[in-house]
């Protein structure tokens, strides 16, 4: 907990922001993909929106108040800035990363901004996540300090799996509870440990399940279909559905489906329970089968429901090196109409993916995440709130006898209309697919928490706020 002065302290929490990426050209690096790709779509498109709220932060504090802005986890995506890498473990190549984002046009008025905060009076808190492990090396933070023109006292980094308290609040990145994407703790510190003394590192860190699904299958895949890091969660079932847009896929089906199904490690801990060993595990098959799907996709949805395996991750599919007169981004490119057993396919697979769906309801379902919260708060450790992100879905919950929030994200999030789902909608369907492979995305309002908390650390006022200017 960073120390409080007396009076009333405003605390804003954001998250999930995937700053990095760009369309320069792919930067060639020996062994890993090859350099005649383009440059990925960054997930956060709007990063002026985000100045803009960081610039009129200090103005909504009143007199006697005190601010902080505590970055709850995935500030900056290091896994979609070039040469790509689930980790980047040598601080001079992560520094330059972050160095070619913070200096970038798309994101430079986002660092402004914040430099702007800071000098204004303001307390910056960064929490990492699972997209910004590089955070967490001396040389990246030291980077950061020099170009907010701040140093550690006033831009605190909580790196070591710790949550962070101010007063009644408890705020933490919430991918602790994702066995899919929690981070290897124990072997971080290990790392910051030695490169804060200059040494190499003595162990290698663990990459979650997934990063390396991020790495090997959606970076390269967004050349062609730029909306896919803003699908989540990135299952089986999103497998199928990229084996609709990219049959030439199938060669690749024995890595893809394995490392989907590291991505079921999400649902291990249903109960949100305190997790042991913060390292990658194994992933459990489907539950199945499921004869719609068998009927759709027959081999391929067999394959899903095979116990997981070790298989070698290749560092780039051969789907590249195929002839994709068939795929769903050469169809559409040619103007031509989709298959009517393709549409059928990817209907289905919308239609399962949006089953029951409640992602843009304030109280919609919470998972693990709120459970975690449930038992924190009803723990007596003085919690009155638990905030988290991850999950880029907005929450606000009465857990027992306090709040869960999730801060959402400021990123896009894909929203398939409801005409595109019915059955012989077909133009509506095509329609929607070629204004996503267009990347025209639409329009979503961003989230934060803000908080006021008293001299004695009780929350005064505690709010799920969105904005859309």
């Amino acid at each position: 907990m960073r120390w409080c002065p007396p009076g009333m302290r405003r605390v804003f929490v954001i998250s999930d922001l995937h700053l990095g990426g760009d369309r320069s050209p792919m930067m060639s690096r020996p062994g890993r993909l090859a350099d005649f790709l383009t440059g990925l779509s960054p997930m956060m498109s709007r990063p002026g929106r985000l100045a803009d709220f960081l610039t009129g932060l200090p103005r909504r504090v009143q007199e006697g108040e005190s601010l902080e802005l505590v970055i709850a986890g995935d500030f900056v995506d290091f896994l979609c800035i070039q040469p790509w890498s689930g980790w980047t473990p040598e601080p001079g190549e992560a520094r330059d990363k972050l160095a070619r984002t913070m200096s970038g046009s798309l994101f430079k008025p986002v660092f402004d901004a914040l430099g702007a905060l800071v000098a204004a009076g303001g307390d910056v808190t960064i929490l990492l996540g699972n997209h910004d492990l590089e955070l967490a090396l001396p040389a990246v933070q030291e980077a950061l300090w020099k170009q907010l023109g701040a140093g550690p006292h006033r831009v605190l980094f909580l790196t070591d799996g710790r949550a962070y308290r101010v007063g009644g609040l408890l705020i933490e990145h919430g991918n602790r509870y994702d066995g899919a994407n929690a981070n290897d703790g124990e072997r971080l510190r290990v790392i910051a440990s030695a490169r804060s003394r200059g040494e190499s590192s003595p162990v290698e860190l663990r990459v979650s399940a997934g990063s390396q699904l991020v790495e090997k299958v959606i970076n390269p895949l967004k050349r062609w279909y730029p909306f896919l890091d803003l699908l989540q969660p990135q299952d089986e079932l999103v497998a199928l559905l990229l084996l609709a847009f990219e049959p030439a896929l199938i060669h690749d089906w024995v890595m893809i489906s394995q490392m989907f199904k590291g991505r079921r490690l999400q649902e291990a801990n249903p109960r949100g329970d305190q997790p042991g060993a913060t390292h990658q595990v194994a992933s459990s098959p489907l539950d199945g089968p499921d004869p719609e799907l068998q009927a759709a996709f027959g081999p391929a949805y067999d394959q899903l429901l095979r116990p997981p395996q070790q298989v070698a991750h290749s560092d780039f599919l051969r789907v590249y090196l195929q002839n994709r007169k068939d795929s769903l981004s050469s169809i559409l490119g040619r103007g031509d109409h989709i298959p009517p057993d393709r549409l059928r396919q990817i209907r289905l697979m919308l239609r399962r993916l949006l089953r029951g769906d409640r992602t843009f309801q304030l109280d919609g379902p919470t998972g693990p995440y709120g459970e975690a919260a449930r038992r924190l708060i009803a723990a007596g450790r003085d919690v009155e709130a638990v905030i988290m992100g991850h999950t880029h879905l907005p929450r606000k919950v009465r857990m027992g006898g306090g709040w869960y929030i999730n801060t959402g994200t400021w990123i896009d999030r894909v929203r398939v209309p409801d005409e595109a789902l019915e059955e012989g909608a077909d133009e509506a369907l095509e329609q929607f697919l070629q204004d996503l492979l267009h990347d025209q995305r639409p329009r979503c309002p961003a989230t934060y928490a803000e908080a006021r908390i008293g001299p004695e650390g009780k929350i005064e006022t505690l709010e799920l706020q969105e904005t859309d200017s």
